[in-house]
């Protein structure tokens, strides 16, 4: 049986994946980042992996995600992302890109400092 998982893990997995997003945008505008499938294809998989450590975050500790705005809309959001390719709407990733992103990652800084320190990942 697999060891079960803390929620440090994963708070701080959907971190990493949410630094990387401006890292990989590089302050493109909108027709750049549509233009470019290799920067839509990065972001889309670092919003999908954050959305998936949160799905698991609320497994395992539901008090501390229910402390994440719009967490349930987060985690639907990386269900689209990794289902629904054939309808998503790249400009409405590009706007959770560039105006959700910077304020999830204050909040999840946050709940990571307030957890016990754990040895590192």
């Amino acid at each position: 049986m697999p060891t079960p998982r803390r929620p440090d893990f994963y708070v701080e997995t959907a971190l990493l994946a949410l630094r990387r997003v401006p890292l990989f945008l590089a302050a493109r505008p909108l027709p750049m980042y549509l233009g470019d499938d290799f920067c839509r294809s990065a972001v889309e998989r670092q919003l999908e992996i954050a959305g998936d450590a949160l799905g698991q975050l609320r497994k395992v500790d539901a008090g501390l995600f229910a402390r994440i705005p719009d967490g349930a809309v987060i985690v639907a959001f990386r269900n689209v992302l990794a289902h629904g390719y054939a309808t998503l709407d790249h400009r409405r990733v590009y706007e959770v890109a560039t105006e959700r992103v910077e304020g999830l990652v204050r909040v999840l800084e946050t709940l990571l400092q307030e957890l016990p320190e754990r040895p590192s990942l």
